[in-house]
């Protein structure tokens, strides 16, 4: 048996061990480092610069027409998959906790129809609205082959039809809240919600979330902010939280903003969930 320095020399003579490239080889590590965090950096910086000129440049209707596009296209959401899966997790807690077994419940941004049939099946009188052409008639051909006549209807964009108050709960499709450009909008689309519910019915709410001191959000506030100044871009005012990618728009919320908008329509905040980038609310109708 050779010595340990034997087994050494021998295994590096093969080019399994070379402890004479470990110097390199940590240099280039670290250069690969630098470089990596450096390149993020940049990426960062430029997607900001990015979706700060066009929240800039592009006014609300052209915002909900770049989002209506996306879903539009999106496969996942027009799926018989998706819309048969019925409850994420996080939704069933909140409807044994909030909602009234058996309960009529309106569902806005009700997309191809998955919170709708979900509630039916669950025992739930449940309407739906969807301001995307496409995913409504996704939903009628799905509803079509299960047997369910009331089908989700059709309506303009950060609308709900009118009529009396006749709910006594009310759900905004998955996400559908954080897509609405403008606090005055996202205001006015929940008053009308709370127009069509009795006294003291829950609403659902789901939506991306952002920290408060996020400097990215900043910049991207402060480069559309110029841009629509300088470029005499949209007339409604650009917010913090206001982002632009993935083919959508989405306003990202903090916690206080949440309460803040439910509570301008009449609703009191009864639960708030933060987990990672996405969150969702209840309110109660005043």
């Amino acid at each position: 048996m050779g010595s340990p320095s034997a087994e050494v020399s021998e295994i590096s003579d093969k080019g399994v061990v070379d402890q004479t490239a470990r110097p390199a080889g940590r240099f280039r590590l670290r250069c690969f480092v630098l470089a990596d965090r450096w390149f993020n950096r940049l990426i960062r910086l430029a997607t900001a610069l990015h979706e700060g000129f066009w929240l800039g440049f592009l006014s609300v209707d052209d915002l909900n027409a770049v989002t209506a596009a996306h879903y539009s296209n999106s496969r996942l959401y027009a799926s018989a998959t998706h819309n048969l899966s019925g409850f994420f997790s996080w939704e069933i807690s909140v409807l044994e906790r909030y909602f009234r077994p058996g309960s009529r419940i309106l569902v806005a941004a009700a997309g191809g129809g998955r919170e709708v049939l979900a509630l039916r099946k669950a025992g739930f009188g449940a309407d739906g609205c969807e301001c995307s052409l496409p995913l409504v008639c996704v939903s009628r051909e799905i509803f079509d082959q299960l047997g369910e006549r009331n089908y989700v209807i059709h309506c303009p964009p950060d609308s709900v039809p009118t009529g009396p108050p006749i709910y006594e709960g009310l759900i905004v499709g998955w996400t559908g809240y954080t897509h609405i450009a403008t606090r005055e909008h996202r205001i006015l689309f929940l008053k009308a919600l709370r127009a069509r519910a009795l006294s003291q019915s829950p609403i659902l709410i789901s939506f991306f979330t952002r920290r408060a001191n996020s400097r990215y959000d900043a910049l991207i506030h402060r480069t559309a902010t110029i841009c629509r100044f300088l470029l005499r871009g949209r007339n409604d005012p650009v917010e913090v939280g206001d982002r632009l990618g993935l083919g959508r728009y989405v306003h990202c919320f903090t916690n206080s903003e949440v309460e803040a908008e439910l509570l301008a329509a009449g609703f009191r905040l009864a639960h708030f969930c933060e987990e990672g980038d996405s969150g969702h609310a209840v309110g109660i109708a005043e």
